[in-house]
C-alpha cells in the first residue's frame, strides 16, 4: 500500500511540475513604423493621419519641432498611406501624402504569447508639397524601438 502511495505522489507532484510554464514572451509587443524628421521647420504645428476604409485617422496630433514619431502599420494591407499635415504660425496648412509598400510577416515567439505582425519596406513614396524627399534607413519593421525606418526631408527654407 505504502509502494503505490509513493507512486501516485511522484505522479501527482511529475504532473504539477509539468504543468508549469516558463512564458518567454517579449515584453516590447510594440511594431511601429519609426520616422525621422532631422530639418523639421520651427513653429510649424505637425498632425499626421491615415486612411482606413476611406475615411481618414488621427495618429498625431499637434506637435510642435517634431524630430521623430513613431507610427502604427496595417497588418494585411501591401501599403500604408499617411497624410502628412503641416501648419504654419499663420494658419496655412499644407499636406503631404506618404506611401509605404510593405509586406506583412506574422511573427510567433510562442503560443502563450499575442502574435505581432513584422513588415518588410519595399518602397517609400512622398508627394512634394513640404517634403522633399523620403529616405528608407531600415527596411525591416520589427519590435525594435531603436531603429529609424524612415527619414523625411523638408524642402529648404
Amino acid at each position: 500500500m505504502r509502494k503505490i502511495f509513493i507512486i501516485m505522489l511522484v505522479g501527482v507532484v511529475g504532473t504539477l511540475l509539468g504543468a508549469c510554464t516558463s512564458l518567454d514572451c517579449s515584453i516590447n509587443n510594440v511594431v511601429a513604423l519609426n520616422v525621422s524628421i532631422p530639418d523639421t521647420v520651427k513653429g510649424d504645428t505637425l498632425n499626421v493621419y491615415t486612411i482606413v476604409n476611406g475615411t481618414d485617422t488621427a495618429l498625431y496630433t499637434n506637435g510642435m519641432n517634431v524630430t521623430s514619431l513613431s507610427l502604427p502599420m496595417s497588418y494585411s494591407q501591401d501599403a500604408d498611406v499617411f497624410l502628412f499635415a503641416f501648419s504654419d504660425t499663420t494658419g496655412v496648412t499644407t499636406v503631404d501624402t506618404v506611401t509605404i509598400a510593405k509586406t506583412n510577416q506574422p511573427h510567433f515567439e510562442s503560443v502563450d504569447c499575442t502574435p505581432q505582425f513584422w513588415h518588410s519596406i519595399q518602397s517609400a513614396t512622398t508627394t512634394h508639397n513640404m517634403l522633399d524627399s523620403i529616405t528608407i534607413n531600415d527596411s525591416e519593421v520589427n519590435n525594435d524601438a531603436s531603429k529609424q525606418h524612415i527619414i523625411l526631408h523638408l524642402h529648404s527654407h
